[in-house]
């Protein structure tokens, strides 16, 4: 009887590695958009700036809505929504397959005309880490990339002009920033965050796990109750919550945070979406109320 082979196992074996390997893309500040994601999504284009805050250049993508560029809209200046993109580590092109439906939205009359900013969040997304000069993902986009944005474009350069959206660790930046900084937003849409694992953060005096570690009180728990003890007055901000059912790992920790939006008298809208795991998909089942749910926050907050 002949042995057996075990080469050709040992070579797949290798070459799923391999591909795996090849698969988990390193991190850049700089992500240009490709040309299938510039042909698909009409108005986005992709550029950079010098951040003083690491002495880098950062990526970013724009889009801005039909008609921006026309002699006769010169005048007219526009909303902005920031999206901050799931995952880590951070990359701009992330989102770029969602402003398809922002573009049709604006062309139906379903959304005014609004820009849309697509954002790097960094090395550890959207998050600063205290003894990490590179990891300053929050500081960048509040200090740097929204003045930026103003100077460059025509935009409503106060809060009621601007809205921030986020899905996954991108919900969770939303949360930690827009209730940590309601003095700069209108309206937050927190896309299935990981809420529970922001709890253990908190309990935890920062400390995600042992190779991770926030300032203590950053978390999206103590910003959110932050703001309802001493801001929501001054700074009232509408809120939109979304997560899937129970296939969604973070459908428990969004039940628990809708209760403590709800104990803090924190107006929210909550959309439990049914037949949904966590995956970016949930903004193409609900685009539709996310696009309804911004354009009514911008009409109102710029009526005041």
């Amino acid at each position: 009887m002949k042995k057996p082979v075990y080469l050709p196992l040992l070579l797949c074996l290798s070459l799923i590695v391999s591909l795996q390997g090849q698969d988990k893309k390193a991190f850049s500040w700089i992500n240009p958009l490709t040309k299938a994601e510039e042909k698909a999504a009409l108005g986005l284009s992709h550029s950079t700036f010098r951040s003083e805050i690491i002495g880098k250049d950062v990526g970013y993508c724009v889009f801005t809505p039909p008609g921006y560029d026309e002699q006769q809209n010169q005048s007219l200046s526009y909303p902005v929504i920031y999206m901050l993109h799931g995952g880590r580590p951070g990359d701009e092109s992330k989102f770029s397959d969602k402003i398809p439906y922002v573009w049709k939205a604006i062309k139906a009359g379903d959304l005014l005309p609004t820009i849309v900013v697509l954002v790097n969040g960094g090395p550890v997304s959207h998050y600063n880490v205290p003894g990490r000069p590179d990891a300053r993902g929050k500081d960048i986009f509040t200090d740097e990339l929204i003045p930026l944005i103003d100077k460059t474009y025509r935009t409503v350069a106060i809060r009621e002009g601007r809205g921030l959206q986020g899905y996954s660790q991108g919900g969770r930046a939303v949360a930690r920033i827009g209730f940590g900084h309601p003095d700069m937003f209108s309206h937050l849409i927190i896309g299935s965050a990981g809420a529970t694992t922001e709890k253990r953060i908190q309990d935890n005096h920062g400390e995600e796990n042992e190779n991770l570690v926030f300032a203590p009180g950053d978390d999206m728990w103590t910003h959110t109750e932050n703001y309802a003890n001493h801001f929501s007055q001054r700074f009232p901000v509408k809120v939109l919550l979304h997560v899937g059912d129970e296939m969604d790992n973070n459908h428990e920790g969004n039940i628990a945070y809708d209760q403590f939006l709800t104990d803090l008298e924190i107006e929210h809208n909550f959309i439990i979406i049914p037949d949904q795991k966590h995956s970016s998909s949930a903004y193409v089942r609900i685009h539709d109320k996310i696009l309804a749910f911004q354009n009514d926050a911008f009409r109102k907050s710029l009526s005041r």
